[in-house]
């Protein structure tokens, strides 16, 4: 996919210019931005918020997909209308 279609799907999304990343996907009615775990998920589809959806800043180590151990807590973002804020810190 070249950069021009992921522009695009990321404006559709709403998300902020400060969490893009390289990965972006729709699962159900929420948009996931970046190296997202299984527990942040988990707890954006039990909670189920008005939110376009959540992402996570950077490829940090121990994130889904990337070699090595969690070094620090991950600050996962939600978002909607391009604004973001705190969701969950793990």
């Amino acid at each position: 996919m070249d950069d021009v279609a992921l522009d695009s799907i990321k404006k559709r999304a709403e998300v902020p210019k400060n969490l893009a990343s390289c990965h972006t996907l729709k699962m159900g009615k929420y948009w996931i931005e970046g190296h997202v775990p299984k527990k942040a998920l988990a707890t954006l589809f039990s909670k189920q918020p008005d939110i376009n959806g959540i992402g996570l800043v950077g490829m940090p180590k121990g994130s889904p997909g990337m070699p090595g151990a969690q070094e620090a807590p991950f600050k996962i973002y939600e978002f909607k209308n391009n604004k973001d804020h705190s969701f969950m810190t793990f």
